[in-house]
């Protein structure tokens, strides 16, 4: 990423940038760990206490408004994945991990409820969400290209929600 990108991404001025931070590659993993966590926000919602189909629901809105709105950080973020995620590995095996098994637990208390069929595996669940809902943002190109339209289309925006909420929960609430 460039200087320009990361000053935008960070909203700082671009001189400022080495007040701040020591070096580029500490401004990096800045904006890296910012753009987890505002992805993350949204999956610290789910909750037992909660109903699935709406915690879902409200879940997939989020991360696709993510999408909408934020889509370079989310390029810049699967960027950093794809390479092997260099800057930030201790915080995906750390902090993001602890998150990701207590969201699991979350979905498998549903499971025992009835309320989640019992055939979704509760990892791969969240993997799925989170790969549906960032195709929006990473290969928004691609989109625009076989559709001509994007998330910035009103109704593309509305319909990529209804969509991917009725497929998701189709694909999980038991029958």
């Amino acid at each position: 990423a460039s200087l320009d990108e990361i000053a935008q991404l960070a909203d700082m001025h671009k001189s400022n940038i080495f007040y701040y931070y020591e070096n580029k590659e500490s401004l990096y993993v800045e904006v890296l760990t910012t753009v987890l966590q505002k992805w993350l926000a949204p999956l610290q919602t789910l909750e037992a206490e909660l109903e699935p189909a709406e915690a879902l629901s409200h879940y997939l809105i989020q991360k696709i408004e993510l999408s909408r709105s934020q889509p370079k950080a989310s390029r810049l973020f699967a960027l950093e994945i794809i390479q092997g995620a260099p800057h930030i590995l201790p915080i995906l095996k750390g902090p993001l991990k602890k998150l990701f098994k207590r969201k699991a637990k979350v979905i498998q208390t549903w499971q025992e409820q009835g309320k989640i069929s019992p055939d979704i595996d509760p990892e791969l669940l969240i993997l799925n969400i989170w790969g549906l809902t960032q195709n929006y943002a990473d290969f928004a190109t691609q989109m625009e290209m076989v559709t001509g339209k994007t998330l910035r289309n009103r109704s593309m925006f509305q319909r990529s929600i209804e969509h991917t909420v009725h497929m998701m929960l189709y694909g999980v609430l038991p029958r």
